[in-house]
């Protein structure tokens, strides 16, 4: 325990956050996604580095303060420069320095607030209800969707010559074929409370390509109606906190021991959750859990060996 705080304490620490946190929230290729000029033209490298950075700042403070990582996702607060902080639409920022700032819109709280996750979800020309529902699905819930049948349709692109409609109507017409509300029934009322962030994640109640009102409402798989982000926030946390804790417990265990999970990995898991609730799951409560298991003490020679490797941990963590 000594030494696993010790480590924890130094800054070589911070590559929890570059070599695992952000690869895990697959926020590391945000250059993959190339916002359309036309539509975006404001939008450049500088404002997607900044996207990065206040990324990396957020988590890092809460790894480096040794907070509960369900802050992870009700931050009240982030780190801003101007630039930033205008896109946001937030005053009072001045200058190219990043600084902490207090938030007062709760639709910013959190990871669900930051322009790189939206980004990240998105279409070059639009939002996708779809890659945003199925990444909270996959990284916040552990539960990742599974991919669409060879062959489906997936296209929702605005059809030449067809009357403007919004993301959501699109999709609610995809998603009258059979073949797709399977699945869509279960991703589409996560992501479609995301809605009123646009593609670059600025705000906004209209949708400006079919003049329409953005309709951030849904009913979730479990019968709840909520309306918008801040309502899916509190729907995350409200009654079950230890399942975003257990996600990141496995994430953190996967990447420590170099390996995918298996069945008999999950006990030691939920008793590493259920270790860490006493402390409100702070991230070295979540550490020392895993330090202390016998998925980490009892690996073989090579297995440690691999442990110095810094990268994308297999399986999961990776873009499926």
């Amino acid at each position: 325990e000594k030494q696993v705080r010790r480590m924890l304490a130094d800054p070589r620490a911070s590559s929890l956050v570059t070599s695992f946190a952000m690869k895990w929230l697959t926020l590391t290729n945000l250059d993959q996604v190339i916002p359309d000029p036309v539509l975006f033209p404001g939008f450049d490298d500088q404002l997607r580095r900044d996207f990065s950075m206040e990324a990396e700042a957020f988590i890092g403070s809460i790894f480096s303060d040794d907070r509960s990582v369900l802050e992870l996702l009700t931050a009240d607060y982030t780190f801003l420069n101007e630039r930033l902080a205008r896109h946001y639409d937030i005053s009072g920022v001045r200058g190219d320095q990043f600084r902490k700032v207090t938030l007062t819109e709760k639709a910013r709280w959190g990871l669900l607030g930051k322009a790189a996750v939206q980004l990240r979800t998105s279409y070059g020309d639009r939002t996708s209800p779809v890659l945003r529902g199925a990444w909270v699905l996959d990284k916040l819930l552990g539960t990742p969707p599974t991919p669409p049948p060879p062959d489906t349709a997936t296209d929702l692109s605005q059809k030449a010559g067809e009357q403007p409609k919004t993301v959501r109507a699109r999709l609610e017409q995809h998603r009258d074929k059979a073949t797709c509300r399977m699945c869509h029934g279960v991703i589409d009322p996560t992501g479609l409370p995301l809605e009123n962030f646009d593609a670059i994640g600025q705000w906004r109640t209209t949708d400006a390509q079919a003049n329409a009102p953005i309709d951030a409402r849904t009913v979730l798989p479990n019968g709840v109606p909520i309306d918008g982000v801040v309502e899916l926030r509190a729907q995350l946390l409200l009654k079950r906190p230890e399942t975003f804790a257990r996600t990141v417990t496995e994430r953190l265990m996967m990447y420590g021991v170099n390996r995918q999970l298996e069945y008999f990995d999950m006990p030691q898991v939920r008793a590493i959750v259920r270790g860490a609730a006493k402390e409100n799951y702070k991230l070295s409560s979540l550490v020392l859990g895993i330090v202390n298991s016998d998925a980490f003490r009892k690996q073989s020679v090579g297995q440690v060996g691999n442990l110095r490797r810094i990268g994308n941990p297999p399986g999961q963590i990776q873009e499926r």
